[in-house]
């Protein structure tokens, strides 16, 4: 999730340099039903210490409106 919305945030910024319209809000789809929740929890487990760097960058983008966080089903 980390590493996509890295990449939604680069190529965010590519529109905007070469003008390309007015990209505000980008959709981050996943398919793990935990996964927009620990990202927009303050609160953090012991299970979820490992992750916690790409949950801050994930929550900070989210708080900026940046990206947001859908869930979807594996099958679609």
């Amino acid at each position: 999730m980390a590493s996509a919305a890295y990449e939604l945030i680069w190529l965010k910024q590519l529109l905007r340099e070469l003008q390309f319209g007015d990209v505000t809000q980008m959709t981050l789809v996943c398919d793990n039903h935990t996964a927009p929740h620990i990202s927009s929890n303050i609160v953090f487990h012991g299970r979820t210490k490992h992750i916690q760097i790409d949950c801050y960058f994930i929550r900070e983008k989210i708080m900026s409106e940046d990206i947001k966080t859908e869930f979807v089903n594996s099958s679609d």
